[in-house]
């Protein structure tokens, strides 16, 4: 294609700005729309009765026992004799009562856990998105997920649209304001149902860019002002009422991942195994470090510093190519034990289910070949259950 090297530059001005915000807005609505037909709205998934005996570790003689037995939900068919398809919500009934998995003790908090990088498309918001829905799915967990990324990527992987159907007051944005009044905030009216079962949200919206506005304001007016705090303070009472609290935070090191990273029991952080994520991930350490120490200047006391029940790291998008390889390797000699024992492949359907607002788990069966959905899927359920093993020993050691 030839190309006019003469072409001016074209003049952008304030109103052209708005109008290109308006024309995002709604080809990003219409997108979405035709996705999700024939209903704007993501839907929970059916299992059919071979998946859910994969989830609950039972064989086809045990089903059929337990399905005569009648205790257990017994499904649809479409016809006597047909496979028996199930709901979500029979599925994870099925699973509680055949996996058993352990209850969080009486009178222990929920763990709440943030998804972190400084460096965007290492895959941060699909892992925080597949763990919320894994730890419901497989170890029944009530589980609720906070987008503090203004930009709404998990919001989007709902099925919400950020920008035109959530409004600040929505968002965490009122705790940040309540903050900054020296007033308090009640968030438990915060959380909305989702399409999966046991999961809650609460959305973004870009709304929340004004919090960045509003916490150093606060500071400047009152240097000792623990501003790192304030989700902290506002989970207290969220941590009654849900096993798990996942945090989706931005890519940058904004007052609002400060809060999440201060507010979480530990951290996940996804890495590519790239030459450019792995330098990213070495300022992601320095910065993150000199964040968590450095708060001893504005009056944190020694038995305050934060400390972390653990810190992850989670190697994404693995291809099978020999420099990602050597790159892998140098993430596993530089921080040890603290590399998760899996590692995410790269997939044409991890894509795939992206630009589709899915993850792996929104597809119990897939059209295509189902070893190509077991070579993600399998990884992401090994990750669910490292994570829920650790914070199960947690409950019990604490």
């Amino acid at each position: 294609m030839d190309i006019n090297l003469s072409t001016p530059p074209i003049e952008v001005t304030p109103d052209d700005l708005v109008n290109l915000a308006a024309r995002s807005a709604k080809m990003l609505e219409r997108i979405r729309t035709q996705m999700l037909q024939p209903f704007p709205r993501k839907v929970a998934p059916v299992f059919p009765s071979g998946k859910l005996q994969e989830l609950c570790g039972i064989d086809k003689a045990r089903f059929s026992y337990l399905i005569k037995k009648g205790e257990l939900p017994q499904g649809t068919q479409e016809k006597p004799g047909a496979a028996r398809q199930f709901t979500l919500a029979e599925t994870i009934e099925w699973v509680k009562a055949e996996r058993k998995p352990r209850q969080r003790p009486a009178g222990k908090d929920g763990k709440v856990i943030a998804i972190g990088n400084f460096k965007g498309g290492v895959t941060k918001t699909t892992t925080s998105m597949v763990l919320a829905q894994g730890l419901s799915l497989r170890h029944g967990r009530r589980v609720l997920h906070i987008d503090m990324d203004p930009q709404g990527s998990a919001t989007t992987l709902y099925g919400i649209n950020p920008h035109a159907e959530i409004n600040g007051d929505q968002t965490i944005l009122p705790l940040i304001e309540a903050y900054v009044s020296g007033e308090t905030f009640d968030m438990k009216h915060l959380p909305m149902q989702t399409y999966w079962e046991n999961l809650d949200l609460i959305p973004s919206s870009t709304d929340l860019f004004n919090a960045e506005f509003m916490l150093p304001a606060r500071v400047h007016a009152s240097p000792s002002a623990k501003f790192w705090n304030v989700l902290n303070d506002g989970l207290k009472e969220l941590k009654h009422e849900y096993d798990y609290i996942i945090i989706d935070t931005a890519p940058t090191l904004s007052y609002l991942t400060i809060n999440a990273l201060f507010a979480a029991d530990g951290v996940i952080v996804p890495v590519m195994p790239d030459t450019l994520s792995f330098a990213s991930m070495v300022q992601f350490w320095s910065l993150f470090s000199d964040m968590v120490s450095g708060m001893k200047q504005f009056g944190e006391s020694a038995d305050e510093a934060k400390v972390f029940d653990f810190i992850d790291i989670l190697v994404t998008r693995m291809p099978n190519k020999a420099n990602a390889s050597i790159v892998r390797d140098w993430v596993i000699t530089t921080y040890g034990e603290r590399v998760l024992p899996v590692e995410i492949p790269e997939t044409d359907l991890a894509r795939t289910t992206t630009n589709d607002f899915s993850t792996v788990y929104d597809f119990p069966n897939y059209d295509g070949n189902a070893a190509t959905l077991r070579r993600i899927r399998v990884p992401y359920d090994q990750v669910v259950d490292l994570i829920d093993s650790k914070v199960c020993y947690l409950w019990d050691k604490e």
